[in-house]
């Protein structure tokens, strides 16, 4: 476990160095939760609106429309989401060849990719949307079902982990993808591959700051305005802290494809350090 501790660390560390290196990396996590916020409150005024009359007159067409203004909203989230990493992956890739890449050429090279990003997100949402709908029945499932399901959730994350890749660099659809990712894992990690060393949490030093304020905005120190003052810094951080941590995860998650593609590092990424990311079961 400490090992893996370590390795968690030193992988953060290493890929925090490759952001601070391109900053303009961090454009994308921004541009994607800036479109996620501009749909919600497209989609969501809406449904807000009917939800907020009496809902015992609510027509049928209503309910059906709110239905679908809801499967509507959650593909496209999960479309933008997956758009704008595809974009990061691209411009990350560029960087680790040694090219300067722009953010209008991560976005570029993601739209030639859009029938297959697309697909992608057709299909990662469908998956995701049913890995929900069982953990919602949870309560009426037992517990080997729920073992099962955990498996079956915690399989498909890792199986996935080069979709996205395969599907920016190789231009393959999501069948495709799924397949070129299995076969990557398998053939640099070896068929008993269990999971991703992440690196979110190991970037909780950074959060103690906000354990501090949020503390200090809780007790009620000062007045309104140190207060309000307080809630801005608090928010703002952890909006910085969301977007730093997702552009790590998908700047990572290109060096190891570039490394399992053609056995390369990534600036200071070293082929020992991508090679200890996945976990034995």
């Amino acid at each position: 476990m400490f090992e893996r501790l370590k390795r968690g660390r030193e992988l953060g560390r290493a890929t925090l160095a490759v952001l601070t290196g391109n900053p303009r990396l961090a454009v994308f996590p921004v541009v994607s939760a800036v479109a996620l916020l501009a749909l919600t409150a497209a989609v969501g005024g809406p449904m807000l609106a009917v939800l907020g009359g009496d809902r015992t007159t609510a027509s049928n067409g209503q309910v059906v429309g709110m239905i679908l203004g809801a499967l509507v909203w959650y593909f496209g989230c999960a479309f933008i989401i997956v758009f704008c990493n595809a974009a990061l992956i691209s411009c990350a890739s560029q960087s680790f060849a040694g090219e300067s890449p722009s953010v209008s050429s991560g976005f570029a090279a993601a739209g030639k990719r859009l029938p297959q990003i697309l697909g992608w997100s057709a299909l990662a949402c469908t998956v995701g949307l049913a890995f929900r709908m069982l953990d919602s029945l949870s309560d009426k499932i037992d517990l080997l079902g729920q073992i099962i399901e955990g498996l079956a959730e915690g399989a498909w994350s890792v199986v996935t982990y080069f979709a996205l890749p395969v599907v920016v660099v190789e231009g393959l659809g999501p069948v495709g993808a799924v397949k070129r990712s299995s076969a990557i894992l398998r053939a640099t990690w070896g068929e008993m591959v269990g999971s991703s060393v992440g690196i979110g949490l190991r970037l909780g030093l950074f959060a103690l700051p906000l354990l501090g304020l949020i503390a200090l905005l809780a007790s009620g120190t000062g007045g309104h305005a140190v207060r309000v003052a307080l809630g801005v810094i608090v928010a703002v951080y952890v909006a910085a802290f969301a977007v730093v941590v997702a552009a790590l995860g998908t700047i990572l998650r290109a060096a190891l494809y570039r490394y399992a593609v053609s056995g390369t590092a990534s600036g200071p990424l070293s082929p020992e350090l991508l090679q200890s990311a996945f976990a034995p079961r």
